[in-house]
């Protein structure tokens, strides 16, 4: 009975699993010079918004693999985000000021070991 079984597993039931999963897996470009972009995988931290511009969200993102950081300010609307601060080290933004001119990046420098730098966001420099 368990040869029987063995047979049929490696005779019947591969062979046809394997047919199955090459027909639904096979996709056919529109054009032999079709070529497809990959994304890099982004961290986003959670946004702040501070008290006295609810229009305004600050966060802190990150591109896998890489090692710096920006921070993005995003306005009212359907603006896109922009840009107001790069550190070359991986961190987080951890708060923003009230008026939204200020904040303070938590820069990782090794396991276990932070340090905690301002941002003066009109000015992009820390």
């Amino acid at each position: 009975m368990n040869n029987t079984i063995a047979r049929l597993i490696s005779t019947v039931l591969v062979p046809a699993s394997l047919v199955a999963g090459a027909i639904g897996c096979h996709h056919e470009a529109k054009s032999r010079d079709a070529v497809v972009a990959m994304m890099p995988a982004i961290d986003r931290d959670a946004p702040i918004v501070p008290k006295n511009h609810r229009d305004l969200a600050f966060y802190s993102a990150r591109v896998q693999g890489e090692s710096q950081t920006k921070i993005f300010v995003r306005g009212p609307g359907a603006e896109a985000p922009r840009v107001v601060y790069v550190d070359i080290a991986p961190g987080e933004l951890i708060s923003v000021s009230n008026d939204g001119t200020e904040g303070v990046f938590r820069r990782f420098l090794a396991p276990g070991l932070t340090e905690e730098v301002a941002i003066d966001f009109r000015s992009s420099e820390s």
